[in-house]
C-alpha cells in the first residue's frame, strides 16, 4: 500500500523518466530518418532544443530530490 510519504519517490521516478524520454524524443528527432521531410536545420534546432529541455529536467529533478532528502535528514535530528 503506498502512502503519502511515498509519493516524492515515485513523483522523481516519474520525472526522470519523463526527461529520459524527452532525451530519447530530441535525438529521435535528429536522427531519425522518417523525419526527413522535414528540413535538417529545422529537426536539428528542434532536436538540441528537446534535448537541452530533457537535461534540465533532469537536473531540476535532481536538485529538488536532493533538498528533499537534505530535509528530511535535518528533520530525523
Amino acid at each position: 500500500m503506498m502512502t503519502i510519504k511515498d509519493l516524492p519517490g515515485l513523483m522523481t521516478i516519474v520525472g526522470y523518466s519523463v526527461a529520459v524520454l524527452f532525451l530519447v524524443f530530441g535525438f529521435y528527432i535528429i536522427f531519425s530518418h522518417q523525419m526527413d521531410s522535414v528540413p535538417k536545420e529545422f529537426r536539428m534546432i528542434f532536436g538540441v532544443v528537446v534535448i537541452a529541455y530533457g537535461i534540465m529536467r533532469s537536473v531540476i529533478i535532481y536538485q529538488k530530490s536532493k533538498q528533499r532528502r537534505d530535509q528530511n535528514e535535518e528533520s530525523e535530528y
